[in-house]
Parts: C-alpha cells; structure tokens; sequence
C-alpha cells in the first residue's frame, strides 16, 4: 500500500465529509488571509510594530470603521489636512524688518460626533520664530489656538491635551460673549454649536479654517504645518492603546500562528509516529528504551518548563518553537503507534514482506509507516489548535515573543490595556475570534480525517 493511496483517502475522506468542507473553507480563508498579509500590509509596515512615533496619525483607541453602519450617529474618521493644503503667502513689511508667513487651510467636516484628539505638527525653518494660530468655524468665531515663539525643527502642539491651549479658547470666547459653563476639551469646543447644551453639545458641519501666521526678522525663515484631526473610527480593525493599526497585527498574525502550529503539530506527530513504530519493528532494549524515556516524558511537566525557559532566556517565536519541538519528541502517540504497528506486523502482506527477503528498514518504511499515515495525519491535525493556543497563553502570560505581532500578543497587550474594564471589545474579540475559528477548522478537518482511521465515523 503506497504513500499516494493513503493521501488520496484522506482527501476524499476530507471532500466527501460536511465537516472536513466545513474546516477546510475556513483554513482556505485564514491561507488567503496569510497570503494577503505579504501582498497588501508590506514586512515593513509590521516591522514598525514595536515602534511608536510610525502610528502617530492613526487615532488611539478607534473602533473598526465599519461599525458606522450599525450607528444612527456617524462617528468621525481622521482628517489629515497636509503640509500641500495649505494656501500659502508672504509679504515682508521693510519699515519694521519683519517677514510674515501665512498659512491657511480649509476643510469639511460633516460627522454627527466629535473628533478624539486634535494635534498641529509645524515644521520651522529658522532659529526662533513668533507663531500665532487661528481657528475660524463655520459661523464665522474666531478662535486664537496658540501664540508664542518656536524653536527650529519639527514641533508639534496638543491642541487636545496642552492647558495653555485650553486658556487661549477660553479667552477667545470671553470676545464673543460666550462662556463655558462646564470644562470641556478642547476638540469639543473648537466643533460645536455655541447655541446648543453644553452638558449635551452638538457640533457644526460646514468648512472650517486653520490660519497661521508666523512673524521672524529674517526673510529666509519659513514654516509649514500639518493639521490631524483624529477620528474615533479607523481601519477593518481599529487602533489599540498606542495608535496602532490592529488589521495589521491580525492579518500578520495569520501565517505567524498557522507556521508555527503546522511546523510544531507536524513535526511533533512524525517523530512520535516514527519513533513508536520504531520501538515496535525493533524490539527488545531499543523498545524498553524508547519505552522508559516516553514514560519519562509524558510526566513531566510541559508548560512550567517551557515558562522557565521562557522567563530565564526570552526567547523569540522561533526558538520557542524549536524548545516546543524538542520537549515533544515523545508522547501518548508515540505508544500509540507502537501498538498499531504491533498489529500491522501480524498481518500477512509483512509476513510475506519478510519472506521474500525485504530488509528490516524497507519494512518499515514502505510497509508500515504508510499504514500509519492516516493516524498521524489526523493526529497532526488535530494538535494544530492545541499548540495555536500555547503561542497564544504564553504571550498572555507575557513570555511570548515581544517583537512580532501575534494574536496572542495583541491579546496580551489587550489585557494590559483594561480592554476588558473598558469595553474595548474589537481589541480583544477579534484575535480572540481568530485562534477559535483556526480551532475550529482544524477540528472539523481532523474529524473527518479521524473516519478514515475509525471506521465506525464513517457517515452513511
């Protein structure tokens, strides 16, 4: 019985079985997910995983955007008015020796909400140059955001998080006989409607203005600027605590968890396969050895070792999956394939095998091991989830790999995070939902691979 037949009945156990279509259609996506991981996020993008200043445009903590389909009130997406929008000029006053620069900038903004955060990126060309910020709404108030002297290189203003900011609006309404009778944030009050509550604001849609006007005694000093308005939506799968884009982490997370599950399940299932029908073909002190030393194995205690490891050397993925490997050389299907082959030796096509003079080794490669094959197979499978979830508990635990992003380690930072206390849902459901559906395509590929071992499964 050749190697080609028994793939050949494991794949139409597969097709003919509405579990095994079932898992398979789902493992077909999460492939396809992997694959879309290299074509439309680049490694260099994943690569900035760990690296703070690359996501500062996205807005923290946003839901995915399609959850404006579900709300009556539309939630903001980020408005990045670029250095090329502003409308810019110049005029030089020679009686005073002094240059003025003017930036202006016009936008739309039609959300029902606010925006989270507000933040004004200049970049100044000089050595110490006065900078003063307007902010025109639609009705036409004119709001003094900052004023004061900036140094040369990029500088960036909270418009959302400075008190200095805060001050400077609060006076700019004093103007217009308008108060705030509560504390509000700044983004709140730059949008809203002066008329409405200000327990309850509304904000205004219409075109808005960002004027800024900087004043130096050199005529070669320039500024320029970029204007971020932060959404509370972004992306298929929103933004954690530091900015980054979660979509990212997941569809990275795909190949990360499948490789290291496949590679860890395969790897484990033929060397426990091989090495029990090994112990059985050969017998005596070989067969006591492998014996004792899986009687071995199989008491100690797997997980508390691999966290020391862990804890002691911090290991990466890779190496972690090297060390999984290397403590499952032998277990229960390594006694489990030693019986099969007990009973495969009896039969008569091996005693016939040895009659006519095949070699011990021809035996057991081309005789046995294919018989073996539709157990480890099914074996294989079915421990592809269970390591999945040990890359996934480890990084909860924090002794996963920091560098890449896995969907245990969004889940882990999730967990840091207070997604949970917080309502953070996306941040923690949709890994969490990955690893179940890998888990569930696994299992449902590997029930049906289990009716090609056990009979009795077999559908009507």
């Amino acid at each position: 019985m050749g190697v080609p037949r028994e793939f050949q009945e494991m794949t139409n156990a597969i097709l003919r079985s509405k579990a095994g279509i079932f898992g398979l259609s789902i493992l077909i996506i999460m492939i396809t997910l992997s694959i879309l991981a290299l074509i439309y996020v680049p490694f260099n993008i994943a690569k900035e995983w760990n690296n703070p200043m690359f996501w500062q445009r996205n807005p923290r903590l946003a839901l995915p955007r399609w959850v404006n389909i579900f709300l009556e009130k539309k939630l903001p997406e980020t408005i990045i008015v670029a250095n090329e929008s502003f409308r810019k000029y110049s005029y030089y006053l020679e009686t005073a020796g002094l240059k003025y620069n003017v930036l202006e900038a016009k936008f739309s903004y039609e959300y029902q909400d606010f925006p989270s955060e507000l933040r004004l990126i200049l970049y100044v060309d000089a050595e110490r140059i006065l900078v003063d910020i307007k902010w025109l709404q639609p009705s036409g108030i004119d709001i003094t955001l900052w004023k004061g002297f900036l140094k040369e290189g990029l500088n960036s203003i909270y418009i959302s998080r400075e008190k200095e900011v805060y001050d400077y609006i609060e006076d700019s309404l004093k103007r217009f006989n308008t108060s705030l009778s509560t504390i509000m944030r700044p983004e709140v009050i730059l949008f809203m409607d002066n008329n409405s509550s200000h327990v309850n604001p509304t904000p205004v849609n219409g075109i808005y203005m960002l004027k800024i006007v900087s004043t130096s005694s050199n005529p070669m000093d320039d500024v320029d600027a970029e204007l971020i308005i932060y959404g509370k939506v972004y992306g298929l799968a929103g933004t954690d605590d530091k900015r980054r884009d979660i979509f990212v982490g997941l569809v990275w997370g795909a190949p990360i968890a499948l490789s290291f599950g496949l590679i860890a399940a395969l790897s484990t299932s033929f060397l426990q396969t091989f090495i029990g029908s090994l112990s059985a073909w050969y017998g005596g002190l070989i067969d006591e050895f492998i014996q004792r030393v899986t009687d071995v194995y199989m008491i100690l205690p797997f997980l508390p070792i691999l966290i020391t490891i862990s804890i002691v050397y911090r290991i990466d993925i890779w190496t972690l999956l090297f060390v999984v490997v290397g403590l499952s050389v032998f277990g229960g299907a390594t006694k489990t394939a030693r019986s099969m082959t007990l009973q495969i030796m009896t039969e008569q096509y091996i005693e016939a095998a040895i009659s006519y003079g095949a070699s011990r080794k021809r035996i057991l490669f081309l005789y046995i091991l294919p018989r073996l094959l539709p157990y480890t197979m099914a074996n294989m499978v079915l421990s592809v989830p269970s390591y999945v979830f040990l890359e996934a508990a480890l990084s909860v635990l924090g002794l996963g790999d920091p560098m890449m992003p896995t969907w245990g380690k969004i889940i882990s930072d999730a967990y840091s995070g207070g997604a949970v206390v917080h309502g953070l849902w996306w941040w923690i459901l949709l890994p969490s939902a990955l690893i179940i559906l890998t888990a569930i395509s696994f299992a449902f590929i590997g029930l049906a691979l289990d009716k090609v071992v056990n009979p009795r499964l077999r559908e009507r």
